[in-house]
């Protein structure tokens, strides 16, 4: 049991007996193929009566429904699982999701994910935010809503991370970099036309895959309006992207403005890294303040 009395792993016998309820099926239907899971929770595959999906478990449930949340705010702009069900399951919460079979990215999956992620961006909302908050990865996410993007980014996203950094070791000369950063900001970013573009959120490669027919796909979504840049920062932190991308979406990684303001967004991800993981991230975080510091093109 976890401190709210709910139980960390899921009991599979009473799950298949509460989802063979759900969908009114013979006892028994319902089979799970599910990880080892543990106090995260458990994913895995579902079998009803022939139809596979996707199912994911975990003892509480706002992640799984800020989750179900994003997917379906981002299913009309472009392709995502397909939300079934979400709600309580065996003492916890499950999110089913429609089972896709998926593959990595080739130059012409890239290029499509180009135009598809440009058409994404072009949905805009009237203020930067969401109209709840979510979670990036295990660390809540404040989504409430501004009007100003440097505002937003400052409050919502770098003045959280950092608090939670400092009671995480994040040392002070590190900390003291973050906050010359976040007084920049408004500075850095003066003079752009920023419109609230509906984003992914956490937009990394390992959320991004095709489908057979080559149509790109994302899952895992941290959802929020802000400036479109933030996506194609996180997106090429762990890894290069290949030019096809940004020549189907329309924009040069090599423009120098663009890798500074992407340095600085990717700053929110690499502090939020620091908070889940610890001391591997943590001479990126004061590498990457310095940096920004350092180089600024924007006075």
């Amino acid at each position: 049991m976890n401190e709210h009395g709910r139980p960390t792993t899921l009991d599979r016998e009473q799950a298949r007996r509460e989802l063979d309820a759900l969908w009114r099926c013979p006892p028994g239907t319902c089979r799970l193929g599910l990880s080892a899971g543990g106090a995260t929770g458990q994913t895995g595959a579902l079998d009803r009566d022939g139809q596979r999906f996707f199912f994911k478990w975990l003892p509480d449930g706002d992640a799984l429904a800020a989750e179900a949340d994003g997917l379906c705010t981002l299913a009309p702009a472009i392709r995502v699982p397909r939300v079934i069900h979400q709600g309580p399951l065996a003492g916890g919460h499950a999110l089913i999701l429609e089972w896709l079979d998926t593959r990595p990215l080739g130059d012409r999956e890239w290029a499509r994910f180009g135009e598809a992620l440009r058409a994404m961006h072009r949905v805009t909302g009237k203020r930067f935010g969401h109209h709840r908050d979510n979670w990036i990865g295990a660390t809540p996410q404040c989504n409430r809503q501004e009007d100003d993007w440097a505002t937003f980014f400052v409050r919502r996203r770098l003045a959280p991370q950092r608090r939670l950094a400092l009671e995480r070791g994040l040392p002070a000369d590190t900390a003291d970099a973050v906050a010359a950063v976040m007084d920049r900001v408004p500075a850095w970013l003066d003079g752009l036309e920023i419109r609230p573009a509906l984003l992914h959120g956490d937009l990394w490669q390992g959320n991004l895959a095709a489908l057979a027919d080559g149509t790109p796909v994302v899952y895992d979504p941290a959802v929020y309006h802000g400036h479109a840049e933030t996506d194609l920062a996180m997106l090429a932190l762990f890894g290069s992207v290949p030019e096809v991308f940004y020549r189907a979406y329309g924009q040069n990684p090599r423009e120098p403005e663009f890798q500074h303001r992407a340095r600085l967004y990717n700053l929110y991800h690499l502090l939020n890294h620091h908070n889940l993981f610890g001391a591997p991230y943590t001479r990126a975080v004061q590498d990457t303040a310095e940096a920004l510091l350092r180089n600024r093109l924007r006075s």
